[in-house]
């Protein structure tokens, strides 16, 4: 009996520390964590095949993982004001709550090329400050591989069906660029010496274009002429800057002076006063330019030699006649007194 009991505890023992083994592979596999956690929600219209459970991290080290998945049927969130289809509950360990900050982006990813989807974070400027618990994020959706190869094979599948639905106008258009080709080339061939010909005739042309370009740099840009031309002008305008201001000064001393001028006649019996004195000095003026005008007529009318004082001027006879009278007078004075 004693052989048979023994036997039954070591089997018993046997399956205890199986079951324990089996339990903690099941836990060390299945990725549970007994650290403390704290809740964050990501936004996605289409989170891919993330499922929950998945695991979430952080430069390849895990973090948390993917507590729960709701569907939010596209409706608009009050407190973010966003419109989603589904969000993700996080579940993030404590130990990453100062590493992750306001800025940080939230996206999904996959173990190489056909392992299974993560959430993956990165964490952002450390300068901003950490993400609040309890916020709600607008996560980066994954690409729509699935989504890509339904619309390439659907377009792969319309073009085939119109490639075979117009396989008559397919070969008339192929026979006819062939066509078109053999007329080119043959064209080409017949004028190979003219287009040959029309090369060189624009291979000339450029030639003769840079020649043309390198002279007028020469002529009109580089050259020394126009170089003192401009330096010329630009003197003569400094120069002339420089004279203005003396000018505006002079300028603006005569408008003073004209100010006070003004303000000295300011008075009624002043402006009276002047106003006579330049009607007399209008008077006058018209008085002298009679005076000219009537010299100007008498100096006319004796070069006219009209009149006594015209005819003793202008006429040569009587200029003699008078002056041999005078000279007789002159050696003869009796003949004032005694008439024959």
């Amino acid at each position: 009996m004693a052989a048979e009991k023994s036997i039954e505890v070591r089997v018993g023992a046997l399956i205890v520390i199986s079951l324990g083994i089996l339990a903690a592979f099941i836990l060390v596999m299945g990725g549970l964590s007994f650290q403390k956690t704290y809740s964050v929600y990501v936004d996605f219209n289409n989170p891919g095949g993330l499922q929950s459970g998945a695991p979430i991290r952080i430069a390849g080290v895990k973090v948390g993982k993917v507590a729960e998945l709701e569907f939010m049927g596209g409706r608009v969130d009050e407190k973010t004001g966003r419109r989603s289809l589904v969000r993700a509950k996080l579940a993030l360990e404590e130990r990453v709550k100062q590493a992750i900050h306001d800025d940080a982006d939230f996206y999904v990813t996959t173990q190489g090329v056909l392992g299974e989807q993560f959430l993956a974070i990165e964490p952002g400027s450390a300068d901003k400050p950490p993400i609040a618990e309890g916020a709600v994020i607008k996560g980066i959706d994954p690409p729509r591989l699935d989504l890509f190869l339904a619309k390439g094979y659907e377009l792969l599948e319309t073009t085939m069906k119109a490639l075979h639905n117009n396989r008559e106008l397919i070969s008339d258009l192929a026979t006819n660029a062939a066509g078109l080709l053999k007329g080119l080339n043959g064209a080409v061939a017949d004028n190979r010496e003219r287009i040959n010909r029309t090369l060189a005739n624009l291979e000339s042309l450029s030639n003769e274009a840079n020649t043309l370009v390198a002279h007028s740099r020469t002529n009109y840009v580089d050259n020394p002429k126009l170089t003192h031309i401009i330096d010329t002008i630009d003197a003569l305008s400094t120069q002339i800057q420089s004279d203005s201001a003396p000018l505006l000064k002079d300028a603006r001393e005569s408008l003073a002076n004209l100010n006070r001028a003004s303000r000295l006649v300011g008075g009624e019996q002043e402006q009276a006063q002047l106003r006579k004195t330049l009607d007399e000095v209008v008077q006058l003026a018209a008085r002298a330019n009679a005076t000219a005008a009537d010299a100007q007529a008498i100096v006319q009318h004796v070069r006219r030699g009209s009149g006594t004082v015209g005819a003793l001027v202008m006429d040569e006879a009587i200029f003699d006649d008078v002056q041999e009278m005078v000279r007789d007078l002159k050696h003869n004075p009796w003949k004032f007194l005694w008439r024959q």
